[in-house]
Order: structure tokens, then C-alpha cells, then sequence
């Protein structure tokens, strides 16, 4: 099990990249780069936090702190999703305007 502390660097860091990915929403290039970031810190970390959890080691204020965080990487989730939408209704419109023309 991790350690108070080690549970508060990991959630500032998830956090973090969290804030840096948001912050880049309309920079496709640089939504990239922090996009990987997430993968990997969540590559390296997930079953580390996973079994803290399962073993009763984060606080309530470390488990609100979680919730939050899963609350701002669904919000991320829905907001790539409707870029990715938006794109696609893009193409397919410009596809039909070639095709009328």
C-alpha cells in the first residue's frame, strides 16, 4: 500500500495533467503530447492507486480528491468526443459539397 503522502504526489500529478490537458483543448499538436502524458501516468500508476483503494488507503480527502479527478477525465472524455464529432460532420459536409458541385 502507498504511503499518505505518496497518494497526495500521485493525485497532484494525475491533477496536473489533467489541468495541462484541459488547458490544451484547442491545440490538437499539444492535446497530443498530454493526452500520451495521461496514458502513461496511468500506465505506470493505476494498479499502485487501484490497490491503496482496495486496501482502505486513501482518506476521504484523498478519495474526494480521486472523484474529482475522475470528474475532470470524463469531462475531457466528452469534450475530445464532441471535437472528434465535430470534425467528422466537417468532413462529411465538405464530402457533399464536392459532390453537389
Amino acid at each position: 500500500m502507498l504511503s499518505s503522502a505518496s497518494i497526495d504526489s500521485l493525485l497532484q500529478d494525475l491533477d496536473s495533467i489533467l489541468t495541462n490537458a484541459h488547458a490544451c483543448l484547442a491545440d490538437p499538436s499539444a492535446l497530443a503530447v498530454q493526452m500520451a502524458n495521461l496514458e502513461d501516468y496511468l500506465s505506470k500508476n493505476f494498479e499502485s492507486i487501484q490497490a491503496s483503494i482496495a486496501e482502505n488507503g486513501f482518506g476521504d480527502a484523498q478519495r474526494l480528491r480521486l472523484a474529482s479527478c475522475v470528474d475532470r477525465l470524463v469531462d475531457l472524455q466528452t469534450k475530445t468526443q464532441a471535437r472528434i464529432a465535430w470534425f467528422d460532420a466537417l468532413g462529411a459536409e465538405l464530402a457533399d459539397m464536392v459532390e453537389r458541385s
